[in-house]
């Protein structure tokens, strides 16, 4: 079966993210080398965007230093990587939206193609669904509602979760974990307090899972 354009969508924004995180990374990596291999002619009270030409960043970055950037390259580094779990999430959640509106599209029971819009059975079904909060649990309520079989998803639905566990630290604490979200996690592990970083490795450990259920739900969308 071939992929739905939804799934192509979620593919393509993924794959388009971490080509360009391997590509910040690389320049972050090379501006770091520059500045180490060059750093005895670089005087300390000149701005690196003055030091080389980069005028679309030119005057938003305070007075950037050799040695404040060399100070904050990891952290540079870090911020690359983390805040690509927004993006995941975001793009899984929009998949899982078009996902139940095209599952419920496709079957008679719940659209009525003559009236170009969801029979009664199928508001009702979309209501519950949409008004459940959290990705998985929303994917568990479909699966109860329509219903379909989803045990098979049950470990790729626990990295959905952590995924969307810490998309709602990193949007709306800061960063910051708390008790909840420390005991809620089940593939990769943070205390309370601590500031969600994650590597490289880490994020596509998190991310394959995630992808692999989203093709899990598009084999769904053929109608039996």
């Amino acid at each position: 079966m071939a992929d739905s354009e939804h799934l192509r969508d979620l593919k393509t924004v993924w794959g388009d993210s971490c080509h360009s995180m391997w590509a910040e990374l690389l320049s972050i990596s090379i501006a770091e080398n520059t500045v180490r291999g060059r750093y005895a002619e670089i005087s300390k009270l000149i701005s690196l965007d003055e030091f080389s030409y980069a005028p679309d960043v030119r005057g938003r970055l305070g007075v950037l230093t050799k040695d404040s950037y060399l100070s904050r390259v990891s952290k540079y580094k870090d911020a690359v990587i983390t805040n690509r779990l927004i993006i995941l999430s975001a793009s899984f959640e929009l998949y899982l939206y078009n996902f139940v509106e095209t599952y419920l599209a496709v079957r008679p029971k719940f659209y009525d193609q003559s009236l170009g819009k969801r029979t009664t059975v199928g508001d009702k079904i979309y209501g519950e669904v949409m008004k459940v909060r959290g990705l998985s649990a929303r994917i568990a309520k479909m699966a109860e509602e329509v219903p379909f079989l989803i045990k098979s998803l049950a470990v790729g639905l626990e990295y959905v979760n952590d995924v969307y566990m810490l998309r709602n630290v990193l949007a709306h604490r800061a960063g910051l974990v708390d008790a909840h979200a420390a005991s809620s996690l089940k593939h990769i592990s943070f205390r309370r307090g601590d500031r969600v970083v994650i590597t490289p490795e880490q994020l596509m450990n998190l991310a394959v899972p995630v992808i692999g259920v989203a093709e899990a739900l598009d084999r769904k969308l053929v109608r039996r």
